[in-house]
């Protein structure tokens, strides 16, 4: 019996010794993390093993102050190892405020074309080199200003080229800008002016074309009628729009192709799309255009056979034949022409002839069928332009 007495003894100071050595052991390790976490603040805000009030107060962000004395000329653009092809040109824009100076250093393995500085706003040279492949250049700002070096290569070249800035005043230094970038068009073409491309548009008609196709078993109508479609000598493509009714009576909708085509084209992003389609192409402007276009109202009880022909030679053929329609018989342009179709919209390319025609038949035996046929001109138009940079101050 004592020794059982003995043995809960034991156990009980164990338990209890063990208890307070895993308490010990646990704060210090919790102390132990914690000061690891404070530890650089703790260190950097004592002072002779006393706390430094005004390091509490001071913020930590709080940047050096400049003064004259600091200012120098410090990098805004900086390539080092820039590989450039034959032909290829370097472009880069920066800005000076009054009074700053900047500097430019240029080294290539190759003696460049041409190296110019120009100031952007007035389009006036800074400094031009030539044949030089070696540069260090310094020139001072007299008025707040955005400037572009401009280097020409007529053979592969490896560049390192470097712009610096010395502010003139404090001021002038913490005042930041950003460059913006515009597109300006220009009447007559410039030194500096680009070549673009857009696309024109012209009414082919003044009006609408009206057309009456008689029924089947009129005496005195035409069952067929035609008409050339005639467009300027720089046409690509045409847009037409035919509406086509039961009732001779004029809509306000007829004559408004040439205002749709103009404000459906100014809603499409242009960017990287061609204004015409090829081969190789899967859009083009003229085709985003048709696309956002809507077909002419439609009678859901009268339809035309519609047919659009290169040669007048084959409008003939047309007139005369009266089988059912067969290629066959007269050549016309089957992509673009259709059976028994209502209102509708399409696109055309200009055929080589400079011609096209079109061709109505109809599809009633009882009851006249009128025509409404509206075409708008797409044309390739050449513009300048100049791209312009610009300051904008960075609140």
């Amino acid at each position: 019996m004592k020794n059982l007495k003995y043995l809960f003894l034991v156990l009980a100071l164990n338990i209890f010794f063990g208890c307070e050595f895993f308490s010990e052991t646990s704060s210090d390790e919790s102390e132990e993390i914690t000061t690891e976490d404070s530890d650089i603040t703790l260190q950097e805000g004592l002072e002779d093993g006393e706390w430094n009030k005004d390091y509490a107060q001071k913020p930590q962000n709080e940047k050096k102050q400049i003064t004259e004395a600091d200012l120098k000329f410090e990098s805004i653009f900086e390539k080092r190892s820039l590989f450039l092809k034959k032909g290829e040109k370097l472009k880069e824009a920066f800005y000076g405020l009054s009074g700053d100076s900047i500097r430019i250093e240029f080294l290539s393995d190759s003696p460049v074309l041409s190296l110019s500085i120009i100031e952007e706003r007035s389009g006036r040279p800074v400094k031009i080199f030539k044949k030089q492949n070696k540069i260090d250049f310094i020139y001072d700002v007299y008025f707040d200003n955005t400037f572009s070096i401009n280097a020409d290569f007529v053979r592969e070249s490896y560049v390192n080229i470097k712009i610096s800035r010395k502010s003139a005043s404090v001021e002038n230094y913490y005042n930041q800008f950003e460059i913006t970038r515009d597109s300006i068009v220009v009447q007559n073409k410039t030194q500096r002016s680009l070549q673009g491309t857009t696309m024109g548009y012209e009414k082919a008609f003044n009006e609408p074309k009206k057309f009456i196709v008689s029924n089947s078993l009129s005496l005195s109508g035409e069952s067929k009628v035609y008409a050339p479609i005639d467009v300027p000598a720089n046409t690509k493509e045409f847009i037409y729009t035919l509406r086509i009714s039961g009732k001779d009576q004029a809509l306000s909708e007829d004559g408004q192709l040439f205002d749709n085509v103009s404000s459906s084209s100014k809603k499409i992003k242009v960017f990287g799309i061609p204004l015409w389609e090829s081969s190789g192409s899967k859009s083009s402007l003229s085709r985003e255009i048709l696309n956002n276009l809507f077909p002419p109202q439609k009678d859901e009880d009268f339809s035309l056979n519609v047919f659009f022909f290169d040669k007048e030679s084959e409008i003939k053929k047309f007139l005369n034949y009266t089988g059912d329609p067969d290629p066959k018989a007269f050549l016309y342009d089957i992509n673009n022409s259709a059976i028994s179709t209502q209102s509708r919209v399409g696109l055309i390319k200009k055929p080589r002839t400079g011609y096209s025609y079109i061709g109505l038949q109809t599809n009633s035996t009882w009851k006249n069928t009128y025509a409404w046929l509206d075409v708008v001109a797409l044309s390739e138009k050449t513009f300048h332009y100049e791209i312009r940079y610009g300051m904008k101050k960075i609140n």
